[in-house]
């Protein structure tokens, strides 16, 4: 214990003269005189003081968040994928060309260059081929077109048609023609102001390739459900929830249905326990109360699950009804003194069956679901900016442990790259302004000039060690404290 005790003694000693070194020769203007000896020899007879000092440091200097983000809210949506939504996205059809426009970064979509939207006619995307009938070009193709309305008829959907639609680009045939319509800025605005002032994940994909049961599932628990239908009941632990694992730690939580009617609000009845936890459940109403009092750290807010889902875009409802709902929601949030230190990630639980030119990848050998959009709201979030890291719905759990130093809940969730998800923050900056959207207007002012104007492509990696910044704080700490005291012995 002695030895252990003199190596300790050594290496303190060495990193203190070190330290004083680096601030006396290379850093101020002024100099410090230490003797390093005494220094040592203090050092030795206050280390337990020292030691009580970082711990205090430690316990009530730094924030129980990793981030400056305080509450998330996390809203999902029902099947659109990324270029159903956002496939022409910033110009849309007709091409809207203008200075924002041409700033904002753009989206991996249909196009390669706006002039290709341009030469369409009608919205028909001649330059993407999808055969009528799967390896028989004898019946032709079919192209990606503008629905021009607010709804199309509900693609076909289906474990084994999914699969299909990307297995042998079978999209016509086994989801149908409608798979292949886009919506544009006539009939989702809103949805387009929020990528063009914050953040589109254009990478991002659905947890699972298959139905909305086993995705919405699958976000909470952080891994693929044995499951492929949407008739599962009391088949999951609740305790292999998220949501359980913040009950464990402290950490607020909330479930709020649109149209709320009591008990435990679909697919969560997929899990068993959950009854217990219905304290937790709410309605919209009793969202938008605790907006102007107490909101839980992390919130789930549904549009399924209750009275009626009209409003969950889930064709063939009307989508621009849903995104009016959806932007009512996020006003609410903007408006509330919550603004400041939240974020709001709009998604969707799966494609639906609607086309999209980028096939799932795998995630630790399974493979994920189609892609589908993320929104990523908050003052702290990037301007014009589109994510191209690779992630998935298991990166949003990832996110809520991260900011709350818990332990990942799944594999999956560990290597869902949270550093792609972070790469769409600017923590150092201060944050912006709210952004009330109150017209349908597209594009709305930014509020800060950006120039991109190129489509997105992951570079270089970020950095998220995030316990270097406070180590440096504490070291500086420590060291200011041994030289006042030093200056009061003397």
């Amino acid at each position: 214990m002695k030895c252990k005790l003199k190596k300790l003694l050594s290496v303190i000693k060495r990193g203190l003269t070190r330290t004083f070194q680096f601030f006396e020769y290379e850093r101020f203007p002024f100099r410090i005189e230490v003797k390093v000896l005494c220094l040592f020899e203090f050092t030795k007879r206050m280390l337990p003081r020292l030691l009580l000092v970082v711990l205090l440091v430690f316990s009530f200097g730094f924030p129980q968040q990793a981030t400056p983000i305080d509450h998330v809210i996390i809203i999902i949506e029902e099947n659109h994928s990324f270029d159903n939504l956002f496939g022409t996205y910033p110009f849309g059809w007709p091409p809207i060309i203008t200075n924002t426009t041409l700033s904002v970064m753009w989206p991996d979509g249909l196009y390669q260059n706006y002039t290709q939207l341009k030469s369409s006619k009608n919205g028909e995307l001649y330059w993407i081929s999808i055969p009528n009938v799967p390896a028989d070009p004898t019946h032709g193709y079919s192209h990606p077109y503008y629905a021009n309305a607010s709804s199309t008829q509900d693609p076909v959907e289906g474990w084994s048609v999914y699969h299909a639609d990307y297995s042998s680009q079978g999209f016509v045939y086994y989801s149908g023609i409608q798979s292949l319509a886009y919506f544009s800025y006539q009939q989702l605005a809103p949805l387009w102001d929020y990528a063009e002032e914050y953040v589109l994940a254009d990478n991002y994909f659905a947890p699972v390739l298959g139905l909305t049961e086993p995705n919405r599932v699958a976000y909470l628990t952080g891994f693929p459900p044995s499951f492929q239908d949407n008739y599962e009941t009391n088949v999951i632990p609740f305790n292999k929830t998220i949501m359980y694992q913040l009950s464990q730690n402290n950490i607020s939580w909330g479930y709020y249905v649109y149209g709320y009617q009591g008990g435990v609000p679909w697919p969560l009845t997929a899990f068993q326990g959950a009854q217990n936890y219905e304290k937790n459940f709410h309605s919209l109403a009793d969202f938008y109360k605790e907006l102007n009092g107490s909101l839980p750290q992390v919130s789930w807010v549904m549009f399924l699950g209750g009275s009626t889902n009209e409003y969950d875009l889930h064709p063939p409802y009307n989508v621009t009804q849903g995104v009016i709902t959806l932007v009512n929601v996020i006003n609410a949030v903007m408006k509330s003194k919550y603004a400041n230190s939240c974020v709001i990630f709009v998604t969707f639980d799966e494609g639906g069956g609607y086309f999209d030119h980028v096939s799932p990848p795998t995630l630790d050998g399974y493979t994920l679901g189609q892609r589908i959009p993320l929104l990523v709201i908050s003052p702290y979030a990037k301007e014009g900016w589109v994510d191209n890291y690779s992630l998935s719905a298991y990166s949003l759990i990832s996110f809520i442990e991260y900011n709350w130093h818990l332990p990942p809940l799944t594999p999956w969730v560990k290597n869902s790259d949270l550093k792609g998800l972070l790469a769409a923050f600017e923590f150092s900056e201060p944050p912006r302004n709210p952004i009330v959207i109150h017209n349908w207007n597209y594009p709305i002012p930014l509020q800060y000039p950006v120039h991109y104007g190129f489509i997105a492509r992951v570079q270089t990696q970020v950095n998220t060690k995030k316990g270097a910044p406070n180590y440096l704080l504490l070291a500086l700490l420590i060291v200011l404290a041994l030289l006042l005291f030093r200056k009061r012995k003397t």
